[in-house]
């Protein structure tokens, strides 16, 4: 199965969101974009992955701009807030993770303080949890 985290600039949440769901586990593709992609992601991003456990990987995770063809080639395209759904368009694949698990749009931490990447992290790690029972470990229970 081949997921896409979806945010703004593709340097705060859905890189992390990348991270945590990838750590989940190993054989999925686990992937992140961003609608207006910028160059990595911050700092204070990997420091609140480090900071709440999470195994960051070797390489500098880099911004990767959305294109439409991404649509085709993922099988859930996650966005973090339904906004970015807007942006992407009505596809059957493209859902927010509120969707998925009720937990509401995922707080843009950008120019925040650390502490609030840490929270943005917490959150990320327990509703990606839920997504990740209800799409792969539940599956066909």
């Amino acid at each position: 199965m081949k997921f896409l985290f979806v945010c703004t600039g593709n340097i705060c949440r859905s890189p992390m969101a990348e991270v945590i769901f990838r750590n989940f586990d190993k054989t999925l593709v686990v992937e992140s974009a961003g609608t207006h992609a910028q160059h990595e992601m911050t700092r204070e991003s990997g420091e609140a992955l480090k900071l709440c456990g999470e195994k960051l990987p070797r390489k500098k995770m880099l911004a990767t701009q959305f294109t439409q063809r991404m649509v085709s080639e993922y099988d859930f395209i996650i966005c973090m807030t339904k906004r970015h759904k807007e942006r992407i368009g009505e596809f059957p694949n493209v859902k927010t993770l509120d969707e998925f698990t009720g937990c509401g749009d995922v707080f843009d931490p950008y120019g925040y303080p650390i502490d609030t990447y840490i929270e943005v992290c917490k959150k990320l790690q327990k509703d990606l949890r839920v997504l990740y029972n209800l799409l792969i470990k539940n599956r066909g229970a």
